[in-house]
């Protein structure tokens, strides 16, 4: 019978970690403003990185591609091989544009320095760690054995490819139209390749859940799952949903900031699959007690 930690960004902030997204916007002010240009801001007084993920959910393809565009289709000089020309530089614009998000994310946690984190908590022994966050804080500062924990959207200090994105989907136009004709035009490819930010910057979840298939067949004898940290947002709730049924017996322990998360805690996770009675949860203040003596 073994305990399972599933650690969030909370628990860095706890540490004292600047790992908000509106303190990834301050970082990215300068580097990423042109960019963030093609995305729609969903907070109010808020730069366009506070709500990162989510952010990237809402690319504007179209202004995108209004804004590599410079065809006009009626002047005299128009031949339909420029537009092949455009598709070249979509597909070279749409790779940078990319990239310069993914360097700039990589770059800042890199910087995130967790020197001087002091440890919070009394960790039960030969516990299995799922952490969704990117700094070595259970293994630098709680000494805990790398192969103890998944670092499921990959380890900065390993120099891995961080994982991170949207869980939006976008309606795309039908091949055909209601009278089976056709709905593609000449500028179609190079449409297409302007959304390839949209789809590039999706959360990979099914595949993360495939590549680490062993990970989750391991829970089987979890009893307990111990939750710090980590909002239960509906991107990682697949991940959830697999600890669920490779450990359906388990009794959890969730851990929140205020007294209105707890409905949501509790509501999410019998969503995920989880009897109510086996849901407890606690505030950051006593979460030692209660790891350690229960709750009755």
């Amino acid at each position: 019978m073994t305990t399972l930690y599933i650690v969030g960004n909370g628990f860095d902030l706890w540490h004292g970690l600047p790992t908000r997204y509106c303190q990834f916007n301050e970082f990215a002010e300068e580097t990423l403003s042109e960019v963030a240009n093609f995305y729609s801001v969903d907070l109010a007084n808020a730069g366009p990185w506070c709500d990162f993920e989510n952010s990237l959910g809402r690319f504007n393809w179209r202004a995108f591609y209004n804004a590599h565009n410079y065809i006009d289709v009626e002047a005299e000089s128009f031949r339909c091989s420029s537009v092949y020309s455009l598709e070249d530089d979509l597909v070279e614009q749409a790779d940078q544009h990319v990239s310069e998000i993914r360097d700039c994310f990589q770059a800042w946690v890199t910087e995130i320095d967790i020197s001087m984190v002091e440890r919070k908590l009394v960790l039960v022994e030969n516990a299995k760690f799922l952490t969704f966050n990117y700094t070595s804080t259970l293994e630098s500062v709680y000494g805990i054995a790398d192969e103890q924990v998944l670092h499921i959207h990959g380890k900065a200090e390993a120099f891995d490819e961080l994982i991170f994105g949207h869980g939006d989907s976008m309606e795309e136009e039908p091949e055909l139209d209601g009278n089976g004709d056709s709905n593609r035009t000449i500028f179609s490819d190079a449409e297409g390749s302007a959304k390839y930010p949209f789809y590039a910057l999706q959360k990979p979840v099914e595949k993360v859940l495939k590549t680490h298939t062993s990970f989750f067949d391991s829970l089987g004898d979890t009893s307990e799952i111990v939750v710090v940290g980590h909002s239960l947002n509906k991107i990682d709730l697949p991940y959830f949903k697999k600890v669920v049924q490779r450990a359906p017996a388990a009794q959890w322990k969730v851990c929140c900031f205020t007294e209105k998360e707890k409905s949501h805690y509790v509501q999410t996770l019998v969503e995920c699959g989880v009897p109510q009675r086996q849901i407890h949860v606690c505030g950051y203040s006593d979460l030692e007690s209660v790891l350690h003596q229960g709750l009755t």
